[in-house]
């Protein structure tokens, strides 16, 4: 344990533009449950907790992707159904009439629900593809988001104007998507995104330090580490734009009840359900110029470590949540630096490395 402790401990640094406050790292198996919590909690000498809780970012996606296959099962919906087509409300069918459009020809009513979730609708980002965006949210770190004020923000830049391709064609990782897999969410179960959530995982899972943050209740009083973007502390930044993209707090505990649960089978009726969750051979188009393409399934990335594979997610605050079919081991750690992406692959893949190298 000691190891994965000192790996850790490497990426202590509370100095320079890129601070790195604490890492919290926990890996499980049927035999080993190794939680490793070393740091601070920002700069306030706040002793950090093995159950510190922490903004998910992307992680959210899973959960997301999970429910859409959940309703899927359900006969809710089909994943070749066009989103538009799934809509009940007037205003959003008139929103969503004209978010797509690449090369001046409006494909907006042709997105599916599987380009959603596949990441191939062709829709731009709406938080990283126009600076504009983090520049309001510094400038007005208070406002409360829905997805109305996004969708507003999304056309007030032009982004719905310059689509990346036509839906099904290219990979374009994008935020954008899982805002709208939320919003269906909402629209064939007519209950809020956050109620169906808890319903249909948190609640069945008892996930008691995962909520929806700005949307939920916070839930007990276990302290909560906050993310920063470089030197800039988004404590006091509402984030709820992220919704169900990015919007969850939780902890290494729940997060590892969660894919455990998810890939053994437990949140899907039907065995085959989880297997088109994990297709990745869907993902084999190229991805856009300048974007880096991602072994992308449903809400599910899958990364090569030395011969072996992981499937999970990261997060753009340094999280990362993984898990070996192989060993049935999962890797769940987080380092709350948005600026350090590369840190947190790195302590993914020394620990990966530490733990085959151990022979368990």
């Amino acid at each position: 344990m000691k190891q994965y402790e000192d790996f850790a401990n490497l990426l202590i640094n509370s100095n320079g533009a890129v601070p790195i406050y604490n890492c919290l790292l926990h890996i499980n198996n049927e035999n080993i449950d190794y939680k490793i919590a070393v740091g601070q909690i920002g700069n306030s000498k706040e002793k950090l907790l093995h159950n510190s809780r922490f903004r998910t970012g992307s992680i959210t996606k899973i959960f997301t992707a999970t429910i859409i296959l959940q309703l899927m099962e359900k006969n809710l919906l089909n994943l070749e159904d066009n989103f538009f087509d799934l809509l009940q409300s007037n205003e959003l069918k008139q929103l969503a009439s004209e978010i797509l459009f690449f090369d001046g020809i409006n494909y907006s009513t042709q997105i599916k629900v599987k380009d959603l979730l596949h990441h191939k609708s062709g829709l731009r980002d709406y938080y990283s593809d126009d600076e504009r965006f983090f520049a309001h949210i510094k400038k007005n770190p208070n406002q409360k988001w829905n997805y109305k004020i996004v969708l507003k923000k999304y056309f007030e830049f032009d982004l719905h104007k310059k689509g990346v391709s036509k839906p099904n064609e290219l990979f374009y990782y994008s935020d954008t998507n899982y805002l709208l897999l939320a919003i269906l969410i909402e629209e064939v179960t007519n209950k809020k995104y956050h109620k169906v959530l808890e319903e249909n995982i948190l609640k069945p899972l008892s996930l008691h330090d995962t909520y929806l943050e700005f949307h939920q209740h916070k839930k007990g009083n276990t302290p909560i580490i906050f993310p920063y973007h470089g030197t800039y502390s988004l404590k006091n930044t509402n984030t709820s734009f992220d919704w169900g993209g990015g919007g969850l707090i939780s902890s290494t505990e729940d997060l590892t009840v969660f894919i455990r649960s998810l890939f053994t089978g437990k949140l899907f009726t039907d065995k085959k359900t989880l297997q088109k969750m994990m297709n990745f051979e869907d993902c084999a188009i190229d991805a856009i110029p300048k974007k880096r393409n991602i072994d992308y399934g449903i809400g599910l990335q899958r990364k090569k470590i030395g011969k072996h594979n992981y499937i999970g997610h990261n997060s753009a605050y340094g999280g990362m949540a993984f898990y070996n079919l192989e060993t049935g081991t999962s890797f769940i750690l987080t380092i709350n630096q948005v600026l350090a992406p590369h840190k947190a692959e790195w302590l993914l893949k020394k620990s990966v490395e530490a733990f085959f190298s151990n022979e368990y």
